[in-house]
């Protein structure tokens, strides 16, 4: 029985008997690919209870059942695994990172252009809904990574900033960078385009209040990063 050369799909044979279960194979293999969308791509062994229709996306130096299937496509059907090799080219949405990634040269890459040798330009947005210390100044969990280039800043306040009469965002050291006067109600938002500028170490977000200290409320952030991905090791 012979496959198609793109999804490997299983082919009818002339006068073949079963032609449901080859019919059924192959709708499985599209059901696998069409539309791909994966739950995460980091890890080397299998959940303990996956969901039957879930999909991964194998880590390098998998273990257990999915050993032997790095950087493959594993699919939960009918209480087993399913695995797919990619081609050149596919692309699957990360789930748990709200990234779209693509396959090639053996590997799937988070960069939006690449060149021969691996070497490419990736875009990342870096976020949390940041729960304000109760202090003058309260610094984001993520931070800027060193070696990137920041691109901007926005913020929504998802709930009412308490204490101080107004904040600034900013970093250490230049505190009102991406805004100031900033409000506290609900919606508030600011969008903090600014001349890119490259970051030696890693830094976080801050924010700091005016008028006095903080005593509560969230503010939801993203820093959205440039940064360059050296070529692959050889």
């Amino acid at each position: 029985m012979s496959d198609t050369a793109n999804l490997t799909l299983p082919m009818l044979e002339a006068a073949q008997a079963q032609k449901h279960v080859t019919v059924n194979a192959a709708l499985q293999n599209l059901d696998l690919v069409v539309q791909l969308s994966v739950i995460d791509r980091t890890r080397t062994a299998p959940p303990p209870s996956p969901a039957d229709g879930a999909r991964y996306l194998v880590a390098a130096s998998a273990t257990d059942d999915w050993a032997g299937h790095d950087h493959q496509i594993a699919a939960r059907q009918d209480g087993a695994w399913t695995y797919l090799l990619p081609n050149d080219g596919w692309q699957a949405h990360v789930a748990a990172e709200g990234r779209t990634i693509t396959y090639a040269d053996g590997k799937w890459r988070d960069a939006l252009v690449w060149e021969a040798f691996g070497a490419g330009t990736v875009f990342d947005v870096l976020s949390e809904e940041h729960t304000l210390s109760a202090a003058a100044t309260s610094d984001t969990t993520f931070v800027i990574p060193e070696r990137s280039i920041l691109l901007g800043v926005t913020c929504l306040v998802s709930e009412t900033v308490t204490g101080a009469t107004s904040f600034s965002v900013g970093v250490a050291g230049d505190d009102q960078r991406f805004g100031s006067a900033i409000g506290l109600a609900v919606n508030t938002h600011i969008n903090a385009v600014v001349t890119p500028a490259a970051y030696d170490a890693d830094t976080a977000i801050r924010f700091t209040a005016a008028g006095a200290d903080f005593t509560g409320g969230k503010i939801r952030v993203a820093g959205h990063v440039v940064r360059l991905q050296i070529p692959d090791l050889i």
